[in-house]
């Protein structure tokens, strides 16, 4: 038997899940949407999981406790938190209009008016005037894709069918990984060749560490951008007397998009400018609270940056900032969004791989 055949038969447990993942793709991308999410709910969970298996000495009643406690923490959000989200995303669909563009269009120059010099408020007015066809055109635009995104939010999510379903999917699938999630490992090692077992074994403990660690920390500086933006322009409203609408989907939106290196922080602060400007206020409008708006969201920033990111973000990828930025620039010029979210960890990923492979063979030609 020679040896092409032999790797063939040797490797078939990995290479005809892959060829059938491959040319069924478009069946197999919905279980891999799934097998994924549960697969970052392992990765949130098993730290939980192992202190109460270091406390009560079995695995199996520490994934029970800390699944049980998940699902009465989803039934009491989805009593209570979930219905004012999609009350605010429902009527937040209704808002966005062409006359809002207008209304835009109208108190930004009406604030303009206020502090610019004559000379470059009427270029600015100008400008408005010369491009007044185009600009609408990308704001119809942006319109559509951000109602098409609004109206088909958890389509993705729960491919296979009703959300309910797919859930429980993914319920079942992280209590697998959970439980089993070690056990995969050892059967993906063990079918390595001896002499290469020291090296796949740091390999995917490396991979699989910096990547957790990578998820975690960025879900968690997700949720506090979240939540203290929220608390923020609450905090905003109550103090000055404007009124900013759809206050958690805005906090929400900046939470979900700090996901993003860099371009995250900026995207979180349009949505609440401008929601505030096209709408009726019972103060005046004014620049100020346009800054003071600025300036909530650059200390959302701040505390993330000084505070919460130190802590939560310890394990940098240890790549350089400016390859970040051209990395995510990359990434959502191939996948878009979903491309500026994976470009980060992938390259990590790499990195490790690469780095591994190079002392593993240089171990191995010392000693052969």
């Amino acid at each position: 038997m020679n040896k092409p055949t032999k790797f063939i038969i040797h490797n078939l447990w990995w290479l005809v899940p892959l060829s059938i993942t491959v040319f069924f793709w478009q069946h197999t991308f919905s279980i891999l949407l799934l097998l994924s999410v549960a697969y970052i709910g392992r990765i949130i969970l098993n730290p939980v999981v192992k202190f109460l298996e270091n406390h009560f000495g079995n695995r199996k009643w520490a994934v029970a406790i800390t699944t049980l406690t998940v699902l009465v923490l989803l039934i009491f959000l989805s009593g209570s938190l979930w219905p004012v989200i999609a009350k605010q995303i429902v009527s937040f669909q209704s808002f966005l209009t062409m006359e809002s563009f207008f209304r835009l269009q109208e108190k930004l120059l009406f604030i303009s008016e206020k502090f610019l010099p004559t000379a470059l408020f009427e270029f600015i007015t100008q400008t408005f005037n010369n491009l007044d066809s185009a600009i609408s055109d990308v704001w119809a635009l942006a319109l559509e894709n951000i109602k098409k995104v609004l109206g088909s939010a958890g389509s993705l999510a729960f491919a296979l069918g009703s959300a309910f379903l797919s859930f429980l999917i993914v319920l079942v699938f992280t209590i697998f990984f959970l439980l089993e999630g070690d056990k995969f490992r050892n059967t993906l090692v063990m079918t390595v060749p001896g002499k290469y077992y020291g090296l796949t074994n740091s390999l995917i403990e490396k991979i699989a560490s910096q990547v957790h660690s990578y998820i975690r920390g960025q879900l968690l500086a997700a949720l506090s951008v979240a939540v203290t933006s929220i608390i923020g322009l609450y905090f905003l409203q109550w103090v000055t007397g404007i009124s900013i609408p759809y206050t958690i989907v805005i906090g929400l939106t900046a939470g979900l998009f700090n996901l993003i290196p860099f371009v995250g922080p900026v995207m979180g602060m349009i949505p609440a400018v401008i929601l505030y400007l096209i709408t009726d206020q019972t103060m005046p409008l004014s620049i100020f609270y346009v800054l003071l708006i600025l300036g909530v969201f650059g200390i959302v920033q701040l505390i993330d940056n000084l505070v919460m990111s130190p802590y939560i973000l310890s394990g940098s990828v240890g790549l350089h900032p400016m390859l970040v930025i051209i990395l995510v620039l990359l990434g959502g010029s191939i996948g878009g969004i979903v491309g500026m979210l994976l470009a980060v960890p992938l390259a990590a990923i790499l990195k490790v791989v690469i780095e591994e492979l190079i002392q593993g063979l240089r171990k191995l030609e010392k000693t052969t």
